[in-house]
């Protein structure tokens, strides 16, 4: 595990997990992990944030669900929804079973967002997608078709159907943010 400094207040830790690079942000009272950073897959949990113990996309009667309570360099600490008895989980060993799977967390927020612009290929107009990483490891995309050709207006044409499952205030946000941007590279959404 190699450690260094990214500037004066963040510092990654490198660790392997599942075989790939993962990097470890060292945030107190925070756990942010980006998993196989060129093709990223980023968690993130804070306090008030709820871990459960299946992936993300299990659903059952059966899986615990805790809602974090504190986080420090060592453990975590969650509150079980259903009996209201308290947890704690070496904070390495969470970080590790977030990227495996063997936990999930709630979606709360967008870890970050790109932009790509699509040209013309396999007979389909040219077109742009906007993905957004939230920081429950899943991808929400939306894709905008050119309104003029040359122009840099676009309109909605369709999206991922994680999209259609978000919450209201998630989706809010998502809406905002791809629509941010896409402002910032230059294009106008209609």
């Amino acid at each position: 595990m190699a450690l260094r400094d990214i500037d004066s207040h963040t510092r990654i830790e490198r660790r392997t997990i599942a075989g790939k690079e993962a990097r470890v942000y060292l945030d107190p009272d925070e756990i942010r992990v980006e998993w196989r950073p060129g093709r990223a897959v980023y968690l993130g949990v804070r306090v008030g944030d709820r871990i459960k113990n299946a992936d993300r996309d299990v659903a059952s009667a059966r899986i615990d669900e805790w809602e974090v309570e504190e986080i420090t360099p060592e453990r975590v600490v969650g509150r079980s929804i259903k009996t209201g008895e308290r947890r704690e989980w070496d904070r390495e060993t969470l970080e590790r079973g977030l990227v495996v799977g063997n936990y999930a967390t709630n979606l709360t927020e967008f870890a970050t967002v790109v932009v790509h612009e699509i040209g013309r290929y396999d007979g389909r107009d040219p077109y742009v997608t906007v993905l957004a990483y939230g920081n429950n490891g899943e991808k929400y995309g939306r894709r905008y078709g050119f309104v003029d050709a040359g122009e840099r207006t676009v309109e909605f044409h369709d999206q991922d159907p994680a999209v259609e499952r978000l919450a209201p205030e998630m989706a809010t946000a998502f809406d905002e943010l791809v629509v941010g941007a896409m402002k910032d590279d230059g294009y106008v959404v209609r």
